[in-house]
């Protein structure tokens, strides 16, 4: 048995160095700039430094990828892609908008994700997008998905052991240690640890080793636990087309969902015994393809049935876009993997990270594709209302997606191109009014009375119009908070924490409550507030409490009230500003 040796390592460390210098430089910089970001609030790496994250994470794939890509040629001087690709990530950065706690428009933040998965794509092809070997391309995934194991467990035993000896110096010397070093911590083990391990454990000549390695666990794995999974989800899904077939309706739109899990795990089963499956004696590898492949043609009908279902009802938007994107992938897929002779597994992920590409920009992209389709459907039923002759309540359904569809071209910065359909921008006629709410004036402009639903006399939202800074000036702590449901915690500073208990706050130490701050007459001030309106005016989003102990005030950003089962007013969601001060 081989023991470890620190010789060794080091030794893989400064070769991974060597190898990837662009890749590890990138991560270290970035992983101690979040470090150091950490130690001034930890919230403002998610917030006022949110698109420095992003792009540091976006970063890594695509730099490991393009050294890949750059392996397979044996010339020099290809450094040049890799300048590109760190100007093209600049560029991306300048793409995304500053923190706006008040501003709900996904797209870049969609972007940025996709960009990440096509980032990840791309190491599963960039060794082999020149030349081709099916055993080396089946050597390379085992290697990727062994390195991905390794790296986790290193830098999470390292992780767990450092912070189970951090909280025994803690509790057993009586030493206070900041909450934010766990959080640094886990910076450094996830950003420099886990990559350069990850980056230690491939081989350089990549596309040379065809040497099979494929073991009998595998071979167990596959048979009798993805293979019948699979023959599962399909005997599931020709039931259900039995079912609507005899009912005569169309399918759930979660039924999609089930058809990519099923092509997805027909296609990591195709990838494991794709290099033996014609020499393998095993029956259910030889006849797993094109069974399965035959069987999974006719449920894609159900697939673009559901996809057609939502999309004449409700137009397109950007998950639909991407629904529709993979239901063209998983039929391209199925039909080259049942008719093509040389099966060049490689070209599965090459598809779909260009598919993945080109929905990201241009009028073809999912976002100019989705507002286009939502505004042809606002136009529809804002005609549908102007034309109606009983204007005196609207119908709640279709007032629900009218609200909707506005909200959404709203938030998507379409405000503009409502002009030609209803004469004016509504954001600029009516400035003070909330984005769900403009639907309403919208509607009010035709002559319709609005009377508020029953969810909006259950629930309502306030927001704080005000974006200035304020003073903290007499205070020791401040810290953001972001409460989802009751009862949550927010810690605060030196072993005090915040919660939010419906009808009151607390202030709470290890030991008992230092401070309780009852809500209800707060609540009830500002239901006298126009909740169609971001409120201007910062105190009366103000509470503000003090004892002997320490003195608290909390300035919220956003507060959403419910009714409880006793008919009061409490608090179900709250984000915001905390500031403390302990007194003795």
């Amino acid at each position: 048995m081989r023991l470890f040796s620190p010789s060794e390592f080091m030794i893989k460390a400064l070769a991974a160095f060597k190898r990837f210098p662009v890749t590890l430089i990138w991560v270290i910089l970035f992983t101690l700039l979040l470090v150091v970001l950490a130690e001034r609030d930890i919230d403002d790496i998610f917030e006022t430094y949110n698109n420095i994250s992003l792009t540091a994470v976006l970063g890594v794939s695509w730099l490991i990828g393009t050294q890949f890509y750059i392996e397979q040629f044996k010339r020099k001087g290809l450094w040049w892609i890799k300048v590109i690709i760190i100007l093209l990530l600049v560029a991306f950065y300048f793409t995304l908008p500053d923190y706006d706690f008040k501003n709900n428009n996904e797209t870049p933040y969609i972007r940025w994700f996709v960009l990440l998965i096509v980032g990840h794509l791309a190491l599963l092809f960039a060794p082999f997008i020149t030349v081709w070997h099916p055993k080396a391309y089946w050597n390379y995934l085992a290697d990727m998905l062994m390195a991905i194991a390794r790296s986790a467990l290193f830098s999470g035993v390292f992780y767990l052991g450092i912070v189970l000896a951090l909280l025994a110096i803690e509790y057993l010397f009586d030493v206070k240690i900041n909450g934010r070093r766990y959080f640094q911590l886990f910076l450094l083990c996830l950003g420099i640890i886990n990559t350069w391990v990850y980056l230690s454990d491939f081989p350089k000549e990549i596309q040379h080793n065809i040497h099979l390695h494929f073991h009998k666990a595998i071979e167990v794995f596959v048979k009798f636990i993805l293979i019948p999974l699979a023959a599962l989800y399909i005997t599931i899904l020709y039931a259900y087309a039995l079912k609507i077939c005899i009912q005569w309706e169309l399918p759930k739109g979660w039924v999609s969902y089930l058809i990519i899990a099923l092509a997805g795990l027909l296609f990591i089963i195709q990838f494991i015994i794709h290099p033996l499956k014609a020499t393998h004696i095993s029956r259910v590898f030889k006849n797993f393809q094109p069974l399965a492949y035959w069987l999974l043609l006719p449920l894609l009908i159900l697939f673009y049935a559901a996809i057609y279902k939502r999309v004449s009802d409700y137009g397109i938007t950007e998950p639909r876009y991407f629904l529709i994107v993979i239901a063209i992938f998983i039929t391209g897929a199925t039909l080259y993997l049942l008719f093509s002779r040389k099966q060049q597994l490689r070209f599965l992920p090459i598809a779909l990270a260009v598919m993945g590409l080109l929905s990201t920009f241009g009028f073809w992209g999912a976002f100019s594709v989705s507002k286009r389709s939502q505004m042809d459907e606002f136009e529809k039923m804002y005609t549908a209302f102007e034309k109606a002759e009983n204007k005196e309540n609207s119908d709640p359904i279709a007032y629900r997606r009218f609200s909707s569809i506005t909200s959404y071209l709203v938030v998507h910065d379409a405000a503009e191109d409502l002009k030609p359909i209803i004469g004016y921008n509504p954001v600029e006629k009516h400035t003070d009014v909330n984005t769900w709410k403009l639907s309403n004036y919208i509607l009010k402009d035709l002559g319709y009375k609005m009377t508020a639903s029953d969810i909006e006399k259950k629930r309502v939202h306030f927001n704080n119009a005000s974006s200035a800074a304020y003073n903290i000036r007499g205070y020791d702590w401040k810290q953001d908070f972001h409460f989802n449901l009751n009862g949550q915690s927010e810690y605060i500073e030196e072993g005090f924490s915040m919660m939010l208990n419906g009808k009151e706050i607390l202030i709470t130490t290890q030991d008992s409550t230092a401070l309780t701050i009852p809500t209800q007459a707060f609540l009830k001030q500002l239901e006298s507030e126009d909740i169609n309106k971001p409120i201007n005016d910062r105190d009366k989003l103000t509470l503000r409490k003090t004892n002997g102990l320490v003195d608290v005030k909390i300035i919220f950003n956003s507060i959403n009230l419910k009714v409880d089962g006793g008919g009061q007013r409490v608090i179900n969601y709250a984000s915001g500003s905390v500031l403390l001060k302990v007194k003795k």
